[in-house]
């Protein structure tokens, strides 16, 4: 059977002023993901997007044989939708992603980062060479559930920061929010700052890495390739302001997540807790 799910971003407040929705298909062991971009970073620029996948997946979904199950993430999107869903016979909408849709849906939240990475990218090989980023870098994870909340956040506010389901450990955790800032700011050399020893040892050379570790130390050692990442420790919880930022995102990512708390509310709230950086900046 086909499964689909819609997810929605936007760039507010980095250097591409954009919307993105992207859908993530799996049709039995094919995973596909398309992503959909809009220029502007109002709710309706973002709901633009978000439909035109949906039309995508529709037209998808008409050549099955059987309704596609599909997760809109957008709240406000999803309820007009559900609204009108006997005019999309093709498609059975769902109130909550199940099944593997969470790994759709961070699928396409990773299809979108790389994206909006590739397009700084482009732009800062036409611009030349720019100094270091310092960003840091925090994951948060509830200690009765899988899951774990990443984020890495810049001086000036630009922040990423997304949900990980079925993660166990805290140090896989603080990697993937390592692996998150490295993916996320490939155009520019970076100081990456992490308040986990333990990670740090992970990417340090000769270290006996095994299982989710490895395969994740194994993916920031590519995506640094020619050096251009430097890593540092930075004592946590000590009032460091970037750190203390990149906490609250991980925070946010996962309690957001668990609570289902609509996306516009999200990143409101994201938005309050990078405000003193752009403020500063």
């Amino acid at each position: 059977m086909t499964i689909a799910v819609i997810h929605s971003r936007h760039t507010a407040g980095t250097e591409s002023e954009l919307s993105l929705s992207a859908a993530t298909t799996l049709d039995g062991t094919t995973l596909a993901t398309r992503v959909f971009t809009r220029a502007g970073t109002g709710d309706e620029h973002r709901r633009a997007t978000a439909l035109d996948a949906f039309e995508y997946v529709h037209e998808h979904a008409a050549g099955t044989a059987n309704p596609t199950p599909v997760y809109v993430s957008d709240a406000g999107l999803r309820t007009e939708l559900l609204a009108v869903a006997g005019s999309f016979t093709a498609i059975n909408l769902v109130g909550a992603p199940r099944g593997r849709m969470p790994a759709l849906l961070l699928a396409a939240a990773n299809a979108m980062s790389e994206h909006v990475a590739d397009l700084a990218a482009a732009a800062a090989a036409a611009a030349g060479p720019l100094p270091e980023l310092v960003v840091a870098t925090d994951a948060s994870k509830c200690t009765r559930r899988r899951g774990v909340g990443v984020a890495c956040v810049r001086a000036d506010g630009v922040r990423r920061q997304k949900m990980v389901p079925d993660v166990g450990s805290v140090l896989v955790g603080e990697l993937l929010a390592i692996e998150l800032a490295v993916s996320s700011f490939r155009d520019r050399p970076l100081h990456v700052l992490t308040d986990s020893r333990a990670a740090l040892a992970c990417l340090g050379s000769g270290h006996p890495n095994r299982g989710e570790v490895a395969r994740t130390v194994d993916r920031i050692h590519h995506l640094n390739l020619g050096g251009r990442v430097r890593f540092s420790w930075v004592r946590g919880h000590d009032g460091h302001p970037l750190n203390e930022a990149a906490h609250r995102l991980a925070v946010a990512a996962r309690r957001g997540h668990e609570a289902q708390i609509a996306h516009e509310i999200r990143a409101a709230v994201a938005d309050n807790i990078v405000a003193p950086l752009r403020a500063a900046a």
